[in-house]
């Protein structure tokens, strides 16, 4: 019996390895609050750089809404 525990107690050990590292991962992560100046700048300086992003890859792969053709073929 003994030998079919250690197999199962081995796994839960480095289960509880893999969460204490994102546990410790998460704790270290600043906290975020709507109401704070510092926090809404943050998300705003996050939201612009992902729209120059958005843009960035539209204009790389044309699909840049401002580079449509509007002319008629045929």
């Amino acid at each position: 019996m003994e030998s079919t525990v250690l197999p199962m107690a081995l796994v839960a050990l480095f289960v509880a390895f893999i969460a204490t590292v994102f546990e410790m991962r998460a704790s270290l992560a600043p906290d975020s609050c709507p109401e704070c100046p510092h926090c809404r700048a943050r998300a705003l300086e996050d939201a612009a750089r992902q729209s120059e992003l958005d843009r960035a890859y539209a204009r790389t792969h044309g699909l840049d809404p401002d580079e449509d053709d509007d002319r008629r073929i045929g």
